[in-house]
């Protein structure tokens, strides 16, 4: 009996010492992501994405990324807006967003509504997809036949960027 109770307190104390975690002399670094934004001659983009009833005078906006670095990976359309940032919308204003380059053209890549938070900043991730060093986009609002506007200034600090090697 004796045998058996020393041999379970050296099993036990075998397997706790195995399975003890190890502490890492490395701390964990977080990893910044790379932003590419609009293809623009200049700061500030003014989108105007709207639309009459029934569809009628449509007016899309264009947004392309051309800065993207080849070999560059995860890429992912982002939205942000700090706390209190002016968009104006009226109507029916979710957007489509839909791809008019890479592999699939003509594709409906995200769906968003613009708008910012009065208290916080505001983040939407649109979508990923495979990185290009272009990706171009069309963005009109989203009902086939209902009015609506959205209009904001896109800038370095509020908008739309495009986030890589994350």
């Amino acid at each position: 009996m004796q045998y058996f109770t020393t041999a379970v307190a050296l099993l036990s104390t075998s397997l706790l010492t195995t399975a003890a975690p190890t502490a890492s002399s490395a701390p964990l670094e977080r990893r910044a992501c790379s932003v590419a934004y609009p293809q623009s001659i200049g700061f500030p983009i003014n989108y105007d994405i709207h639309q009459d009833a029934g569809g009628a005078n449509k007016v899309p906006n264009a947004i392309t990324f051309s800065n993207i670095p080849a070999g560059s990976y995860g890429c992912q359309m982002e939205v942000n807006f700090p706390a209190g940032y002016p968009i104006t919308s009226s109507g029916n204003s979710q957007v489509n967003i839909y791809a008019t380059s890479g592999t699939a053209p003509g594709s409906l890549f995200g769906t968003v509504n613009f708008a910012s938070s009065p208290v916080a900043p505001t983040k939407f991730v649109v979508n990923s997809a495979t990185c290009d060093t272009t990706m171009s986009y069309r963005m009109e609002i989203a009902s086939a036949d209902q009015a609506g506007r959205v209009a904001f200034a896109d800038t370095k600090d509020a908008g739309i960027t495009m986030t890589y090697n994350c």
